[in-house]
């Protein structure tokens, strides 16, 4: 179902689609083993602009919808998740310069981000942290011209590949955000992690030894930054979220596939056996419910609505059923489906980075209490 898309926006679902079939599945493996896009499959990529979408034409973007970015990333992320890891990280730090970014960062960096030239990502969590501002270590303090930063950031996505980072520190009276350049002094890049989803995405320790940044790199007010880093990571949720609800309708469709194939004394073992039915049922009902709310979330965001807590409510969802669905599409292909012939294994695996990513399922539990206890009802507006 396409929801009511505008024509712009079939447009986009479209051209996305006939580049996942023929450029991306093809490939996937290979992919997903180098953590990016190669060859003619990545020129043919970066010259779509798919993150140009949501963007106004002053900063090099097209001026279309939040809803016609979330479908794009729908669509890469049935056949990867990669690159909907590498827009989604552009995409929540260009929207992060635009919202609260002065003019001239938005006008220098923005057209970068978009273009897909630079790699970017948002630098939060620390060693001894989670989601909690007030564990945070990494120090700026004010010099003249600007802010001495040290300190250390771990989990840091694209932060060991020359590129930009939106990084949070402790200032007098509270959070603040910074624009960071990885190649400039004082940035040392450290250990890099190796994930059981996806071993291959750039994601690691980063060091900050007497970094300058010069108070024109400010993003926002000082002291004022957790506001933005709870609103970007929002805006990342859902782009985050978007790509695995394509991946939950890649294992839904693996999995039909299967069963209506593996025969059982002659006869398709969907058709045969009532459990592998219910499995595929429950699947089934689950994107559905994904994709709904996935679109509702992006049309808050379109209308200007505070779309915060949906996007935990989405987050936790897409990690629940995306969970349930691989693990169900694994149990109907049965011993078949821990075979490397087989694609669901992999589906299976990267799965299991929706739970944590972006947030863990608890603190999004506590998100979405606390707003509807602070509300003191169920409210929809």
């Amino acid at each position: 179902m396409d929801m009511a898309f505008t024509l712009e926006e079939s447009e986009i679902k479209n051209q996305v689609r006939k580049f996942v079939k023929k450029d991306l599945l093809p490939i996937y493996r290979e992919v997903d083993e180098k953590g990016d896009l190669f060859g003619d499959v990545k020129k043919k990529f970066q010259s779509m602009n798919l993150l140009k979408i949501y963007f106004p034409e002053e900063y090099g973007g097209v001026g279309g919808t939040f809803v016609g970015l979330i479908i794009a990333l729908k669509e890469l992320g049935y056949g990867s998740i990669i690159p909907t890891t590498l827009l989604t990280g552009n995409s929540l730090v260009a929207w992060s310069l635009y919202n609260y970014g002065s003019d001239f960062l938005k006008t220098t960096y923005i057209p970068d981000l978009l273009s897909l030239k630079i790699p970017a990502g948002i630098a939060f969590t620390e060693s001894d942290t989670g989601s909690d501002p007030k564990q945070l270590k990494t120090v700026a303090k004010k010099r003249a011209g600007g802010w001495l930063l040290n300190g250390s950031k771990k989990f840091i996505t694209n932060s060991g590949t020359g590129g930009y980072l939106m990084l949070f520190a402790l200032t007098d009276e509270g959070v603040t955000a910074f624009w960071i350049n990885s190649k400039h002094k004082g940035y040392k890049v450290g250990k890099r992690e190796s994930f059981i989803h996806c071993g291959a995405l750039d994601n690691g320790e980063l060091y900050l030894d007497d970094y300058f940044v010069p108070e024109d790199h400010v993003i926002g007010q000082v002291n004022k930054g957790f506001e933005i880093l709870v609103r970007a990571e929002a805006i990342g949720k859902t782009g985050f979220c978007a790509g695995y609800v394509g991946l939950a309708e890649r294992a839904l469709d693996l999995a039909v596939k299967y069963a209506n194939t593996r025969t059982h004394r002659g006869k398709p073992i969907g058709r045969k056996f009532q459990m592998i039915q219910v499995k595929l049922a429950r699947m089934t009902t689950r994107v559905a419910a994904m994709n709904s709310y996935l679109y509702q979330v992006a049309a808050m965001v379109d209308q200007g609505k505070n779309f915060v807590p949906d996007a935990a409510r989405l987050k936790l969802l897409v990690a629940e059923d995306v969970k349930e669905i691989t693990a169900d599409a694994m149990e109907i292909h049965g011993a078949y489906g821990l075979s490397d012939e087989y694609e669901i294994g992999t589906l299976f695996k990267a799965g299991i980075g929706v739970q944590v990513i972006m947030g863990a399922s608890d603190i999004q539990r506590v998100i979405i209490a606390n707003d509807i206890l602070a509300k003191g009802k169920y409210d929809t507006e």
